[in-house]
């Protein structure tokens, strides 16, 4: 029997509310319209007049201070209202607002232009790029993989008045559609789909702009970083911005500002004010960062300025070499030019970053995903981080441990795991050996298996991890973050493949945890990733703790606890609460392979947690099912696969949205949580009367970006009792800016 959030009270205070006041006139369902849709003023400004119908007290929102509306205000009426709208005069630029009359569920707006002496700012604009022609997907490489600057040209989408001659260079670029600039992660109005990535010695250069004789200018780009291992906080001196006149030689612009300066893992605008040379005809701009898988970039744009910025002076430009890349899609298949062979030791002596050497040796670790791998010759071993796309998309699915592999390859040594590796191979050919590489018994290879939760450990068993469906998988190089298989719910159960399962053995201090492949996992230095290793080694020991259901397990060396962290759909292992635990399941008996789906079992069934027999309208800052790229609300709740949740607000603003309920409803039932460590408060009205305000508990599943995995339980459930049966438009909106964040599981009307 689930918990029930009754709300008799709000039933007795509409009761006093219908009993104090005269009767309303029934002016029909919701609606607001206006007599025009647009209004324009010259320089000199003024006043215009429009007339507002509204069958429900309307008001106006605008945050613009050059526009007065008199009354902003108004009570529901059959007749039309006259309302005045003062413009002040304009000094500046041409600009533009739009005025929104609303009544809560229903809004229409004003668009009030205004013409202004300095012209309109789009001609002020001499490059921008919101990189949004076509947005990417993830299906390049071996089918999941973003795709290169080079192999996709979407991102080319380039306007402005110096922007017809525009060329590009980049390395370590790619073009990714999530964790997008307009996200609840931004604080700047960012224009979302795509945005740049900078991979591993990245940059991205933009040349041959055409300046049109100008000399001040404005650089401004959003940015984020986020980053597992390196911090969240924007650093300037890893995010170079460098000018130059001739797409050669360059001079770095150092004196710039970033809004979100102190602020982890958000979106933010950064700004520039500069002044070239008289005689500048062209300028190029190249944006390097020095960390790698950290930083993304939107919305490019350089405009004219009013007044001068930091002096440029080209004649200090030093030589850089910015020419990768080039200005069409497509990539090459031809083999680089080898300067001979070397063994893994020769390599790492030489340590040259600019050209290629041929390797040959045999493949250990190898992840088809990222083809990347361990490469290993009577000298030594070395790791192959990157494989150029044209030879992932060919070899990915041929090789396999055990196999001798040749490649050619350029050096790199990664400075934050003290490693040296092969960047940018091109592999030459691959002969499949005896095995497949897997150092375990293997006792467990192709074998599925029922799991069942653990709220103990016992030294010996094997156990798998799983937040949801969401189960760990055995890291297959030297480290990395532990990556996630769906797994399939049986009544609750788990049925999974034994190579996905743990062995926790008790030794002094805590357990050792061995993959399926007899490597154990281990941390070393501040990495928020694993390390994985045949021996047992300093930082093998975890301590496991059961809390709610959860087990935290902790390294004893690096104090971090491992949780699922759904912005990289993978498992890490950090010091603060970033994530969700996961929970055990141990290994029971052995099963046949799943037919695929998942039932839910006793976990619930599929039904509960989708709408029924209830609508919505979309406010401000509250996203669905059916919103756009990263914004969909989808998930799993209880195991069970959700595809239209209804979220409320944003990490710094508060959502509404207005539900359509049904003659005959006695109650609105649903789920609803609030986001993780937070507290929130929801208001129910209709037509303008409170009806109840509810306050749901935090859960440890809302966070990051969908799709979601959560738990939710009966006290997450609630049921508001309707002050009628006839059908009803309920507006529902947080309260608190800081705290705005709810989602809403299941909602239904309720006839009983």
């Amino acid at each position: 029997m689930k918990l029930k959030n009754l709300f008799w009270g709000a039933l007795a205070s509409l009761a006093v509310f219908a009993a104090c006041e005269e009767p309303e006139q029934n002016l029909g369902t919701p609606d607001i319209g206006l007599s025009v849709t647009e209004m324009t003023f010259d320089t000199a400004g003024g006043e215009q007049t429009l007339t507002v119908t509204a069958t429900r007290d309307w008001m106006v929102e605008t945050d613009a201070d050059w526009v007065v509306v008199s009354p902003e205000s108004g009570s529901a009426s059959a007749e039309a209202q006259t309302v005045t709208v003062s413009v002040l005069e304009n000094t500046g630029l041409d600009r533009e607002v739009d005025l929104k009359f609303t009544i809560g569920m229903k809004s229409k707006y004003l668009t009030v232009s205004q013409a202004g002496p300095g012209g309109s700012a789009e001609a002020l604009i001499v490059y921008y790029n919101d990189y949004d022609k076509e947005v990417a997907e993830k299906t390049y490489g071996s089918g999941s993989s973003w795709p290169y600057l080079d192999q996709f040209d979407g991102w080319m989408n380039q306007t402005g008045i110096g922007a017809a001659d525009v060329e590009y260079a980049y390395s370590g670029m790619s073009a990714r559609s999530n964790s997008t600039s307009d996200s609840s992660y931004s604080d700047y109005a960012g224009s979302g789909n795509n945005n740049m990535f900078f991979g591993k010695s990245a940059y991205l250069a933009t040349k041959n702009i055409a300046l049109g004789g100008a000399k001040d200018f404005t650089l401004t780009f959003g940015t984020e970083k986020y980053s597992q291992d390196n911090g969240s906080v924007f650093t300037k001196s890893e995010f170079h911005i460098f000018l130059s006149k001739d797409g050669n030689k360059w001079v770095e612009l150092t004196d710039y500002s970033f809004a979100g300066d102190g602020t982890e893992g958000r979106w933010n605008l950064a700004s520039a004010d500069f002044s070239v040379p008289s005689g500048t005809d062209n300028l190029s701009i190249c944006i390097k960062v020095d960390v790698a898988s950290s930083y993304r970039m939107d919305d490019l744009r350089l405009v004219i300025a009013d007044k001068a910025g930091t002096s440029v002076d080209f004649t200090n430009a030093v030589e850089m070499d910015f020419t990768a890349g080039g200005n069409t899609g497509g990539g090459s298949t031809a083999a680089p030019e080898s300067k001979g062979k070397k063994t893994v030791a020769e390599f790492i002596a030489a340590a040259d970053t600019q050209n290629y050497y041929e390797l040959t040796g045999k493949v250990s670790g190898f992840n088809p995903t990222y083809c990347s791998f361990d490469l290993t010759d009577d000298s030594g071993k070395i790791y192959v981080y990157s494989v150029l796309d044209a030879s992932k998309a060919e070899w990915s699915g041929k090789i396999s441990n055990g196999g001798t592999i040749t490649i050619y390859g350029k050096y790199l040594y990664y400075e934050q795991k003290s490693q040296h590796e092969v960047v940018d191979a091109h592999i030459v050919s691959f002969t499949a050996g005896d095995n497949s590489g897997n150092t375990g018994s293997g006792e467990n290879d192709g074998k599925y298996f029922i799991y069942k939760k653990a709220q103990t450990i016992e030294s010996g068993k094997s156990y798998v991890l799983a937040v949801g469906t969401k189960i760990a998988t055995a890291i297959s190089g030297n480290y990395g973050y532990i990556q996630v298989e769906d797994a399939t719910v049986e009544n609750g159960d788990i049925v999974a493949k034994g190579t996905n399962a743990f062995v926790f053995t008790s030794v002094d201090g805590g357990y050792t945890i061995r993959q399926s492949d007899d490597k154990y996992l281990f941390m070393t230095g501040t990495y928020n990733s694993f390390n994985v290793s045949s021996d047992v080694t300093a930082g093998h020991v975890w301590t496991v703790a059961f809390e709610n259901g959860e087990a935290v397990i902790t390294n004893n060396e690096m104090n971090k606890s491992i949780q699922f962290d759904s912005n990289y759909n993978s498992y890490g292992a950090y010091p603060d609460v970033r994530g969700t635990y996961p929970t055990l399941y141990e290994q029971t008996t052995e099963t046949d392979a799943p037919s695929g789906g998942n039932d839910g079992g006793s976990t619930g069934e599929a039904g509960e947690y989708e709408p029924q027999n209830i609508t919505w309208t979309l406010g401000t800052k509250a996203y669905d099912g059916t919103s756009e790229g990263t914004q969909a609300q989808k998930g799993t709740v209880n195991g069970v696969s959700v595809n239209n949740m209804l979220k409320l607000g944003t990490g710094s603003l508060t959502g509404d949205a207005v539900l359509h309920v049904p003659a005959g409803t006695t109650k609105i039932g649903f789920y609803c949580v609030a986001w993780k460590g937070k507290t929130a408060q929801v208001k129910f009205s209709i037509g303008g009367t409170e009806v109840t305000t509810i306050s749901p508990t935090a859960n440890n599943g809302a966070t990051g970006n969908p799709p979601y995995t959560m738990t939710v339980t009966d006290s997450d459930w609630y049921e508001v009792s309707m002050p009628s049966t006839a059908a009803a438009d309920v507006k529902i909106e947080t309260l608190d800016s800081a705290n705005g964040r709810v989602i809403f599981i299941g909602l239904k009307a309720i006839t009983e």
